[in-house]
């Protein structure tokens, strides 16, 4: 299901409220740690593309890095610093293919998604592949890592 910009009804309370009642839950299980994944996920693509730091900050872990597809690295502060400038934004997510796997309260999720972003007053439609983990800290569930990789164009050959 893609998360696109909203003006008027996205705000940011659910979002938070949403994020913040998803992190703070003790880890229980792997299916219980999974689907906290499946909500944080969720509630990071729509923060993400309202550029609310504040949702993020609330699933990010304080010492999280993300790759962008274009290899540049950030720190967490760095990612939410871009996005209040408005130097990046992030218009809609759509994700497929997606697949989680516990690993004693780490979850890593990998899958395929598009993105639609504005960048230097250019809209780019980017696919790519990508890989976040979340892990426990402190009793909850904070993203520490997320890399994405684009994924080249498939083309049809014909053969002669």
């Amino acid at each position: 299901m893609p998360v696109a910009a909203q003006t008027d009804s996205l705000t940011t309370a659910p979002v938070a409220a949403q994020a913040d009642s998803v992190a703070t839950d003790s880890l229980a299980t792997a299916d219980y740690a999974i689907e906290r994944v499946r909500g944080l996920e969720k509630a990071r693509q729509a923060a993400m593309v309202a550029a609310d730091t504040r949702t993020l900050a609330a699933i990010f872990a304080e010492n999280a890095t993300y790759g962008h597809a274009n290899g540049l690295m950030q720190t967490r502060d760095e990612l939410f610093r871009l996005l209040e400038s408005g130097e990046i934004r992030y218009v809609a997510f759509e994700v497929e293919d997606v697949k989680y796997r516990d690993y004693d309260h780490t979850v890593i999720g990998t899958g395929v998604q598009r993105l639609n972003v504005q960048s230097k007053g250019k809209t780019l439609a980017l696919r790519s592949r990508y890989t976040v983990v979340y892990a426990d800290a402190g009793g909850a569930l904070k993203l520490v890592a997320y890399q994405s990789t684009p994924l080249p164009e498939m083309t049809t050959r014909s053969s002669k």
